[in-house]
């Protein structure tokens, strides 16, 4: 069976792990005994281990090995997003369409909850009672891959991997567009805390709700992994 295991370290570093306990072993064991019921009763008894005998240690990398390669993938795709934010590509093509692709979208949700005197330019969000530019920072690509990379990193089928990808990503998207348009509503109906609101709690609520998509996806991949071995397990016993 899988098991997940979230431990929070100082501040914001959080450390997300899979741990993998070998169910094959139930099936041997499962086996050996079925094969044990048919030998004579007067054969000696098998035994794992000699009463008394203590375990063989592990080495620290067989304890912590998965723990490793977790944090040197993890570690591995976040480097990729930041080397690639250097490309001229990337900075003075795709993050400037991004951001006016997302102040599209912010206007036209605004607009749709009777906000007519609305006017968009450029990335920029314009009504008589205030207005908000969509700038580096606001545009959720940072949260996003910190999504991602701990999902690549992930110890996880493929199939499992794709989907997550997807949900999580458009799911952070949609949440972008909801803290651009509830920052303009604080701009234009209470600019006392337009700060609080920008740098306090929608920057550490996106990092937070980033971490929580992962771990709910993991939970959800666990408990798949379980299910397909349960059915490799169920399989033996009925060959067996």
């Amino acid at each position: 069976m899988t098991r997940l295991r979230l431990s929070v370290g100082v501040g914001s570093f959080v450390r997300l792990v899979f741990l993998d306990e070998a169910s094959e072993s139930l099936i041997v064991s499962k086996g050996r005994k079925k094969k044990n019921k048919g030998e004579p009763q007067g054969s000696p008894a098998r035994s794992a281990r000699p009463p008394g005998a203590r375990r063989p240690r592990q080495s620290w990398m067989q304890t912590h090995g998965r723990d490793l390669r977790f944090l040197v993938l993890f570690g591995m795709f976040m480097g990729v997003y930041y080397v690639g934010t250097t490309f001229d590509v990337v900075k003075n093509q795709f993050f400037p369409w991004y951001l006016e692709s997302s102040a599209i979208v912010s206007t036209g949700a605004l607009k749709m909850f009777g906000n007519d005197d609305l006017e968009r330019d450029g990335k920029r969000l314009k009504s008589p009672g205030g207005s908000i530019s969509v700038e580096r920072g606001c545009d959720a690509i940072a949260p996003t891959a910190l999504f991602v990379s701990a999902l690549l990193a992930s110890p996880a089928l493929f199939r499992h991997k794709w989907r997550g990808l997807i949900a999580g990503v458009l799911l952070l998207m949609v949440a972008n567009i909801l803290r651009i348009t509830t920052l303009f509503l604080t701009r234009v109906y209470w600019r006392e805390a337009f700060d609080v609101m920008h740098l306090d709690i929608w920057q550490g609520l996106f990092i937070l709700l980033a971490i929580l998509l992962w771990a709910f996806w993991a939970s959800w991949a666990s408990k798949q992994a379980a299910r397909q071995k349960n059915k490799l397990k169920a399989s033996a016993d009925v060959g067996t």
